[in-house]
């Protein structure tokens, strides 16, 4: 028998956030509150959600920042679906740099809206229609048009097959206007633009965006001055976003 907990509004409050953004350090969901709460009150209130196995929480050895996610206990206390899926510890520092990068993104005003890849697996039907399922999905505008960008963050070297196919996909898919890789060293970012430049043809490398961060693991992200390569030229995140 699975036991019920009934969460009132301040418990919901705090926890809604963490259905969309999946897992967020202690300020940045504080801030996500309607009523942002004195740190000392929320930290309190996070702490009893913890030993009521709500939610978890993983502190980073480098930043030293706390993060929150809800462990698929919470998960199936809030969510509405069926059989809601919770964060793995497996995947914890991809989801946790996933989260930052797009809330980051949403922040500098360069994405209107962002859908990470358990909204996406949510919508009926989509990745049959569309193919592919990035980490995220940005929705933005730019000089009166309209565009999609699938975001991959890319913390270790997949096999030149994976690679390959997972951006060809992309190229079949249509739905998506850009690739944009995000890369936490720069010698793997180097070997996928020598890979799918040599296997999909140059005329093909305008799809795709390449970002490197090389402190992306060590530190909170900061996308100002990020290095990268958009097609074939040495560029900022901020020259290719800004307006």
């Amino acid at each position: 028998m699975v036991d019920i907990i009934h969460l009132n509004d301040t418990y919901l409050t705090y926890l809604c956030p963490l259905l969309k953004w999946r897992v967020m350090d202690l300020e940045s969901l504080r801030k996500e509150c309607a009523r942002a709460p004195k740190y000392r009150t929320f930290c309190r209130v996070i702490r009893g959600l913890e030993s009521k196995k709500i939610l978890e929480a993983y502190r980073d050895p480098f930043n030293g920042k706390k993060y929150i996610y809800l462990s698929s206990f919470g998960e199936g206390q809030l969510s509405n679906k069926e059989n809601p899926t919770s964060v793995s510890r497996d995947t914890l520092i991809h989801d946790i740099k996933v989260s930052e990068f797009a809330k980051a993104f949403c922040e500098r005003g360069w994405a209107s809206e962002v859908e990470l890849e358990h909204q996406l697996h949510d919508k009926r039907n989509f990745k049959v229609t569309y193919k592919i399922i990035p980490d995220a999905l940005f929705h933005g505008e730019k000089k009166g048009g309209k565009f999609k960008i699938a975001l991959e963050v890319e913390l270790s070297r997949k096999n030149n097959q994976r690679i390959v196919e997972k951006a060809r996909q992309y190229l079949d898919s249509g739905y998506y206007n850009y690739v944009l890789y995000f890369f936490s060293k720069r010698n793997f970012m180097h070997q996928y633009v020598e890979l799918l430049e040599e296997k999909l043809g140059k005329e093909s490398m305008g799809r795709f965006m390449f970002f490197v961060d090389d402190a992306m693991t060590g530190k909170a992200l900061n996308l100002d001055g990020v290095e990268g390569i958009f097609k074939g030229n040495a560029v900022t995140m901020a020259q290719v976003f800004e307006s």
